[in-house]
C-alpha cells in the first residue's frame, strides 16, 4: 500500500507556507492553530481551483503548487485579520 501524493504535498505545502507566513509576521502566537487549519483548507482549494480552471503556472505532479499557496497565504491573511477584529482586552 502507498500512500498518494496528495496526503504528503499537502501536508508538506501548508506548513512550509505557514512557516513562510509566520516569519513574515515575525511571530508566534495563540492563532498558529487556526493559521494551519487556515493553510491546509488553502492548498486544497487553491489546488482544486487551479486544477478546475486549467491554471498550469508551476506543477509538481497532480498538484498546482503556485495556485495553492496563493490560496493558503490567502486564507492565513484573512484569519489574521479577523483575529485582529476581536475584542480588545485591556489590563489595568
Amino acid at each position: 500500500m502507498t500512500l498518494g501524493p496528495w496526503l504528503v504535498w499537502v501536508p508538506l505545502l501548508a506548513l512550509i507556507n505557514l512557516l513562510v507566513f509566520l516569519a513574515i509576521r515575525g511571530r508566534w502566537g495563540r492563532s498558529a492553530l487556526a493559521l494551519a487549519v487556515a493553510a491546509v483548507i488553502g492548498v486544497v482549494i487553491g489546488d482544486q481551483v487551479a486544477s478546475r480552471t486549467g491554471l498550469e503556472v508551476l506543477r509538481i505532479g497532480d498538484m498546482h503548487v503556485v495556485a495553492a499557496s496563493v490560496m493558503a497565504q490567502v486564507f492565513m491573511l484573512a484569519v489574521s485579520l479577523l483575529g485582529a477584529l476581536g475584542p480588545i482586552q485591556i489590563e489595568e
